[in-house]
């Protein structure tokens, strides 16, 4: 394909007639780097890859402005303009390419894939969003790009790469492709909103692109879908099948690739992490011993829904056993499931601990044991989720009961993270402070007739919504900590203050627990 006096490398194969996707590499590549993933999908599509400027066949532009992002781009829409409804799919500097063709191009473009390469102005947003409020947070996103210096340097990468291009090959790629940090890093890039629908494959053992990265497109995005894959970096060359089928299985519509599974999830925390998933493309098993409820937020989520009493192990197991012969092996399991007792110790009786025991303790055990040897036996690692809460960590006068179990959990977490990592999968404890749900409505006030019950559940909700801290906002903070593997994540200002103040002052900690 002829661009002016630049030549543009298009190679097609595949299935004549058939959807179209066009495949575009990142640097040091060229189309070649597709081999694997082209092979498979050539089965069932016409398969198009595309060789950027100044790699493989394709001409060199003879200014540092021909690499601009709107220049490629433009080759990108003229090879797009030859079919009907193209889904594009991008690696690396493809991928940052493909953002910029997708936003400004929605009539050429059906879809969008992106694998490791983030939009720059989305990038650029995010950072100075976040700039102030996580900090370490955006350090550490930016650090992955600690590279980038030494290529913007005049002569520098060149010379390195004259001499190590003796012993790895692809000495045009490496040299040419340095125009498009040269030409677009610095360059004040503007963040367009995406109308058309996005995938991204979140790369587990990528050191280039995190967590952050992949977080920056969502305000910028009508409709996004996310899924992981334990490989690294050059995951089109080193697990092409792997690689093929997320994009078939975007491409055919089966967007919610990443199975999520809530226990508790009818009401509260639950719920709105439930929600929250869905949102993110996630296909979502809801399980509460409220059937109509767990159906009513499956509904809402797009998943299912389960009836499931977590105290009862042998069901769970089963249950368990079945979500996996449906649905797949979940890629997260949040055990959220919970009830709360009130009240001194000396006013709980057996039956009250019993049911807060069997509850938030044994069910998270039920739960864990249940699912996790399905994440280990698939060996693509995941992430397992537990519900505690800052009561864990803070000893409170009135509720012994409560807090007992949650620090049980928050241990257990913590001790299971350890013994899972070297299978990839991450164990977060969640630590809600005073977070706006339905708990008081349902919380035992141990000690209590039933009308004074009544009045503390009343009490209890109203200081609840008077807090002004949403489930929504709680489920942010799990999708995040989930994201970001944490494993003790303190939800709302109390719980994060609490948690330093063990650590710094617990004397203190153990005389405000007296009074709360």
């Amino acid at each position: 394909m002829e661009r002016g006096d630049l030549r543009v490398r298009v190679v097609e194969g595949g299935v004549p007639g058939g959807v179209v996707l066009v495949l575009v590499h990142g640097y040091p590549d060229d189309a070649r780097v597709w081999d694997g993933v082209a092979a498979r999908l050539q089965r069932r599509y016409w398969v198009v890859r595309v060789d950027v400027r100044g790699a493989g066949g394709s001409g060199a532009p003879r200014r540092r402005d021909g690499y601009r992002v709107a220049e490629v781009v433009g080759d990108l829409v003229a090879v797009g303009r030859g079919y009907s409804g193209v889904h594009l799919v991008g690696h690396d500097w493809g991928a940052v390419i493909g953002w910029a063709a997708v936003a400004r191009h929605p009539e050429v473009f059906r879809s969008f894939v992106s694998i490791s390469g983030p939009d720059l102005g989305h990038v650029r947003d995010w950072v100075r969003r976040n700039w102030w409020r996580r900090p370490v947070r955006v350090v550490g996103t930016l650090a992955r790009s600690w590279y980038v210096a030494g290529f913007l340097v005049p002569g520098l990468a060149e010379g390195v790469w004259r001499v190590a291009g003796r012993w790895i090959g692809g000495l045009r790629e490496l040299v040419n492709g340095l125009g498009l940090y040269r030409a677009n890093l610095g360059a004040g890039a503007e963040a367009r909103r995406v109308s058309v629908p996005v995938h991204q494959v979140e790369l587990v053992k990528d050191p280039f692109v995190g967590p952050g990265h992949l977080e920056a497109a969502e305000r910028w995005t009508d409709e996004l879908s996310r899924s992981r894959l334990v490989a690294g970096h050059w995951a089109p060359r080193t697990h092409p099948e792997q690689v093929a089928r997320v994009i078939e299985d975007f491409v055919e519509g089966r967007r919610s690739q990443r199975v999520v599974v809530v226990t508790g999830g009818a009401s509260g925390i639950g719920r709105a992490t439930a929600l929250r998933f869905a949102r993110d493309g996630a296909f979502v098993v809801v399980l509460d011993v409220d059937l109509e409820g767990a159906e009513r937020t499956a509904a809402e989520a797009g998943g299912v829904g389960y009836r499931l009493d977590v105290t009862d192990g042998a069901a769970t197991h089963a249950l368990a056993r079945e979500v996996v012969e449906r649905h797949g092996v979940p890629d997260v399991v949040m055990a959220n499931a919970g009830v709360a007792v009130a009240g001194a110790f000396l006013d709980t009786s057996e039956e009250d601990w019993r049911r807060v025991v069997d509850v938030n303790l044994w069910g998270v055990v039920h739960t864990l044991r249940a699912f996790a040897p399905y994440l280990v036996e698939r060996g693509q690692g995941g992430n397992l989720v537990v519900t505690a809460s800052a009561a864990g960590y803070l000893p409170m006068a009135t509720l012994p009961a409560y807090s007992t179990t949650k620090a049980a959990v928050l241990m257990l977490a913590q001790c299971l993270d350890a013994e899972l990592r070297k299978h990839r999968i991450r164990v977060s404890a969640i630590c809600p402070g005073v977070v706006d749900t339905n708990i008081a409505a349902t919380t035992r006030f141990a000690g209590s007739d039933d009308a004074e019950q009544e009045r503390k559940r009343k009490k209890a909700a109203k200081m609840y919504r008077l807090r002004g801290y949403s489930a929504d906002r709680a489920a942010d903070e799990v999708v995040r900590a989930v994201r970001e593997g944490r494993v003790v994540v303190p939800v709302t200002p109390e719980a994060r203050f609490v948690q330093v103040a063990n650590r710094i002052a617990p004397s203190l900690v153990r005389f405000l627990g007296r009074f709360t």
